[in-house]
């Protein structure tokens, strides 16, 4: 059939080739730990890499080639997260802990290895298949056999309204096959990993929404450590003392008056962090931690940090401090390097989880 008119029936001419288009970058942040090129220095990247949450000591001989990696995902308010490792032991310090002034829960599902964690109050076997519950701002030392896991780091804000005691679930184990709730929130993980590349930023808040949730139902506070007060009212107690932090009446008559409760009564709620004024002194530690640790707290003097945090004075806030953490306010400051030096200061994933509020 001959050509229409106007139509040249022949192929363009082919120009230059233009410069290769980059890929586009995903919308969602996206991390992976990148193996150097020489093998023989895999095992200290990988300890590198791991440093803004874990102290890592490599069992046996070091790793020289993968299967070791490590892909997270930054969705708003969490992190989730997939991980192939090595033997390895991980530890978190009291020292760690002051130095990073970090306040977030971390919730592992063992997909294949184990690993024997010990909170100081528990020791505990992971096996494959079954899951463990991490308060970061609580000491751990896990040693761990080759495997891998899905992982989810929340802050305690987004969960202490749905589980209760956050604290008591510290080296928590669970078998998630066995358990519907459990089950639906490492499904739930595993589709996020999934779907990571192709979420939208207005996906975020509900996708933190429901991991919360899911969390809530998954553990769920022991009725045992509400009674004889509703879950209501304890999650308002709880409330209550973290709005109250920087008050210096915050106490034990305050909260007694406030919601109509006995001494007794508020001391059992708090039994397992021994007692309401030891939790409220944890609370304020805690919050002092971020104030030298988050940017700008090299400018803050310890006196206006103890107050901030509801002390009284500073000796008494600095003789707490160093009994919780190991070391004097004047240490942990973010102006302090760490000691041992180590990567965390320049790490995406340090600066990931500084970025969910705690």
């Amino acid at each position: 059939m001959p050509p229409r008119p106007g139509c040249d029936p022949s192929p363009p001419a082919a120009g230059p080739p233009g410069p290769a288009r980059e890929p586009a970058a995903p919308a969602i942040p996206r991390h992976r730990f990148a193996p150097p090129s020489d093998p023989a220095a895999l095992g200290r990247a990988w300890c590198e890499h791991l440093a803004p949450i874990f102290q890592v000591r490599l069992d046996g001989a070091p790793p020289r080639t993968p299967p070791v990696a490590m892909t997270t995902y930054h969705l708003g308010e969490i992190i989730v997260g997939e991980v192939a490792s090595p033997a390895q032991r991980l530890e978190r310090s009291t020292r760690m802990i002051a130095r990073q002034g970090l306040d977030h829960v971390l919730v592992s599902f063992h997909e294949s290895g184990g690993s024997r964690v010990d909170t100081g109050r528990r020791r505990v076997a992971v096996e494959g298949r079954q899951g463990v519950v991490l308060d970061l701002s609580q000491p751990v030392v896990i040693d761990a056999d080759p495997g891998s896991a899905a992982t989810l780091l929340i802050p305690r804000r987004l969960v202490s309204d749905e589980v209760g005691l956050v604290e008591t679930l510290h080296g928590q184990v669970f078998a998630y096959d066995a358990d519907p709730a459990k089950q639906l929130l490492h499904a739930y993980l595993r589709g996020l990993l999934a779907c990571g590349p192709r979420l939208e930023p207005h996906h975020l808040p509900g996708v933190s929404h429901a991991a919360s949730k899911l969390c809530g139902a998954c553990f769920p506070a022991d009725a045992g450590a509400r009674a004889p007060v509703d879950g209501a009212t304890h999650v308002a107690i709880r409330r209550f003392i973290q709005s109250e932090l920087t008050s210096l009446t915050l106490g034990t008559e305050a909260i007694t008056q406030r919601f109509g409760l006995s001494r007794a009564t508020l001391y059992r709620l708090f039994e397992e962090e021994g007692g309401v004024i030891n939790y409220i002194r944890d609370r304020r530690l805690m919050l002092a931690m971020r104030l030298l640790t988050e940017a700008g707290g090299a400018r803050r003097r310890v006196a206006q940090v103890a107050y901030a945090a509801g002390f009284a004075d500073e000796k008494t806030f600095s003789r707490a401090f160093k009994r919780r953490f190991g070391l004097l306010p004047r240490e942990a400051r973010a102006d302090t390097p760490p000691r041992p030096p180590g990567p965390e200061k320049a790490s995406v994933l340090m600066g990931w989880i500084r970025s969910l509020a705690a």
